[in-house]
């Protein structure tokens, strides 16, 4: 289990990144929407998706691309 958090800022492709809580890459606080703790990935990007940013996508740094 981890947590989620997606990117309140989109990037340059306008996607708003979902990063696993442990993630290097991770932004400060402030910067973030807390998805929740999750199982897998799937879920708190479809997550973000449909509560917060429709153009999420996995952070490449801790869930791959």
């Amino acid at each position: 289990m981890n947590e989620f958090y997606v990117e309140r800022r989109s990037n340059e492709k306008d996607e708003h990144l979902v990063h696993k809580g442990n993630c290097p890459s991770l932004p400060s606080e402030e910067k973030l929407q807390y998805i929740g703790v999750r199982g897998g990935n799937e879920a708190p990007l479809q997550e973000a998706a449909y509560f917060w940013y429709s153009s999420s996508a996995p952070c490449p740094v801790c869930m791959g691309s």
